[in-house]
């Protein structure tokens, strides 16, 4: 509310106290106890809604805290090199979607109270939804659906590059939710283009496959010296990740977020919709 509004409801605010005031003190002697409990809920109820609507110092607010199931993962430490087993990785992806899951109804609890502008509120609340439903849906292992492929080394690797998916939306919706919790916009923040569960991508290097439309892509700083990619596996032996036509398309195109240098809005989109028609596609070995 401005400053005017905050002005012209302190009249209106003292004069329901002293109306309730007033009507206590002239209550009759058997009336008391009524009037009395009047003015305390109208008194209550003034000043809550004067704390709710406006800006005005009635005590001390108290501050909004960012708390988690525990004990909560470092969101940020590298994960263990799965070297090509999925169930090496799955705990890891379910437990970081459990707790996106849960810490999701802080965002709604919080749509109307940060400071940040309402259509900023409204993305970061899309993103942690969406990111919180792909991580849920990704985490879920293909049994009756999913590819149907006589290989084993094609599922393992379609079902890692899900759990790595898993992990990076995770990340892109916890990061959500800090962003309204400390009233900050959210800062790009992407992985390492060669192994998504390394620290993140602070350094710009040349993609290692043709990539339409980019020239540098997101690495940690390991990477960004010696590339140690993530391998899965194929009938041919293990293969980076990016070069598995087992793994999701929309995640190798975008390197799960590591080629387009935003705060996460790709990867949300993609999630949504899909890679866009006419996107030209990387070139990619036939595992």
């Amino acid at each position: 509310m401005t400053r005017t509004g905050d002005v012209l409801c302190l009249p209106l605010a003292a004069g329901a106290i002293a109306s309730s005031a007033w009507y206590a003190a002239n209550a009759a002697p058997g009336d008391r106890y009524e009037a009395g409990l009047i003015l305390g809920l109208a008194t209550a109820l003034t000043v809550a809604l004067l704390r709710r609507f406006t800006t005005l110092p009635l005590g001390r607010r108290r501050p909004y805290t960012f708390a988690l199931p525990l004990p909560a993962p470092d969101w940020r430490a590298p994960l263990p090199d799965p070297r090509g087993d999925p169930e090496a990785l799955r705990a890891h992806a379910e437990e970081r979607a459990a707790l996106l899951s849960d810490a999701s109804a802080l965002g709604g609890s919080l749509r109307d109270t940060c400071s940040l502008t309402p259509p900023l509120r409204t993305e970061l609340m899309s993103f942690a939804t969406t990111a919180s439903i792909q991580a849920s849906n990704s985490v879920i292992p293909p049994v009756f659906e999913g590819p149907q492929s006589p290989d084993p080394a094609y599922d393992a690797a379609h079902a890692l590059g899900e759990l790595v998916a898993v992990v990076e939306f995770s990340r892109i919706g916890m990061r959500a939710l800090e962003a309204l919790v400390t009233e900050r916009p959210l800062r790009p923040d992407p992985p390492c283009y060669f192994n998504p569960l390394h620290t993140r991508g602070h350094a710009r290097v040349a993609p290692p496959v043709v990539l339409e439309g980019a020239v540098e892509v997101a690495a940690c700083d390991a990477c960004a010296r010696e590339p140690a990619p993530l391998l899965v596996p194929s009938a041919a032996g293990p293969v980076p990740y990016y070069e598995s036509d087992a793994v999701d398309v929309r995640w190798r195109l975008l390197g799960y977020g590591a080629v387009v240098p935003d705060n996460g809005a790709t990867m949300i989109a993609t999630a949504r919709d899909g890679i866009r028609p006419g996107a030209k596609r990387q070139r990619t070995k036939v595992s």
